[in-house]
């Protein structure tokens, strides 16, 4: 009898843990956690930073150098000497900046300012959405395409100057460039901190950013999305109001589908199959959402979607955060998308390795799209 009931008392255990730890899964899927911050080492009068080395500050193309508790940005140039033994790279700052040695920073993919990536500033603008209002930034354009929109949507783990990119490669077209932020990501006044919903929800404030755009004079509108924002565009397009609105897409290093990103994110964290199975069951589920402080149970099909419009995927194979392969398979699901695969860069660093040929890839297959539908006199 004390060996049934030490038994069965395992059991127990072992389901609690199991349990537990696929609840933690999941959380960590809702609720990422930001890299850990980069060191500043050295910084010598020639303008030289010797930084912790990480996937991000040992890649080669340009980057941004948050520094001063995040609140300014220098220009680290191109190449990167890699000291392996003592974990460190030393990088050349574009510009001077006062870098200070000993204190921490973050690399970044971004290297703009609101204020810098154009020739002229943004306005401020607030979108209306069902829950209140998200800020934006609205990049006029000028001549005749102005009234061609491009709305830039960014990623998780990350604010709207991320998606200042993208503007820079659109410049040059005249187009209008509204950069947007949705519910989580912290660019709202006072917001409190909340579950990503991996697009399920935030494609609303999309929608609502879409509506806007219409209203404000928009002939034809464009949806840039990066990562995560690329999902929010392929679900604005499947389930908003004003999905019609839009006219192609423009997805850059994109969660195409959750469930295989989740899987390939734990598989490089050596989780086991089976248990990112069960965190997505539990993100699947109605108690898991509870648990989880999720508005609903989120829908992660296995299936690669289709696309639903005109779609340029750009995207590198040295991508370890989202699947190359799923963009592949998106590529391959349909003759409305087109995949234009970058030199190998960290996630969502493809403008960074190559950010003229990103510039000329965007915007003469936006351009080709637009003319090929008889929509407007563009260049």
């Amino acid at each position: 009898m004390l060996a049934l009931t030490l038994t069965a008392a395992t059991i127990v255990l072992l389901l609690v843990l199991y349990g537990l730890a696929a609840v933690l899964l999941a959380r960590a899927v809702v609720y990422p956690k930001r890299a850990r911050p980069t060191d500043i080492v050295a910084a010598t009068p020639t303008g030289h930073v010797t930084l912790s080395l990480n996937a991000l500050t040992r890649f080669d193309g340009i980057l941004g150098l948050l520094y001063d508790d995040e609140r300014r940005l220098a220009v680290l140039q191109p190449g990167a000497d890699v000291d392996e033994v003592r974990g460190r790279v030393t990088r050349k700052l574009a510009a001077p900046a006062p870098v200070d040695a000993g204190a921490v920073g973050r690399a970044s993919g971004n290297i703009f300012t609101a204020s810098d990536v154009t020739d002229r500033p943004p306005a401020d603008v607030e979108i209306q959405t069902n829950r209140g209002t998200q800020p934006a930034w609205l990049f006029a354009g000028n001549g005749e395409d102005a009234s061609v929109w491009v709305i830039h949507v960014h990623g998780m783990l990350a604010g709207r100057d991320s998606a200042l990119r993208s503007v820079n490669a659109v410049t040059k077209t005249g187009y209008t460039s509204l950069v947007v932020s949705y519910r989580g990501d912290g660019e709202a006044e006072a917001e409190k901190r909340m579950p990503s919903t991996l697009g399920q929800v935030e494609w609303e404030d999309l929608d609502a950013a879409v509506a806007f755009a219409r209203a404000s004079g928009a002939a034809r509108i464009i949806v840039m999305g990066w990562s995560l924002g690329a999902t929010i565009a392929l679900e604005q397009v499947r389930r908003g109001p004003q999905r019609e609105a839009v006219d192609a897409l423009v997805l850059v290093s994109p969660v195409i589908n959750w469930a295989a990103t989740i899987h390939y994110g734990m598989a490089r964290q050596r989780v086991p199959r089976w248990l990112a199975s069960s965190a997505i069951a539990v993100l699947t589920s109605n108690v898991g959402a509870r648990l989880l402080g999720l508005p609903h149970a989120l829908e992660l099909p296995a299936a690669i979607p289709t696309a639903p419009r005109p779609t340029l995927v750009i995207h590198s194979t040295g991508d370890l955060t989202t699947p190359f392969a799923a963009s592949q398979a998106f590529a391959e699901s349909s003759p409305l998308a087109t995949l234009n695969e970058f030199p190998s860069s960290p996630h969502a660093t493809e403008w960074n390795t190559a950010p003229e040929r990103f510039a000329e890839v965007a915007s003469s297959w936006i351009i080709a799209n637009l003319r090929k539908n008889g929509q407007g006199t563009l260049r």
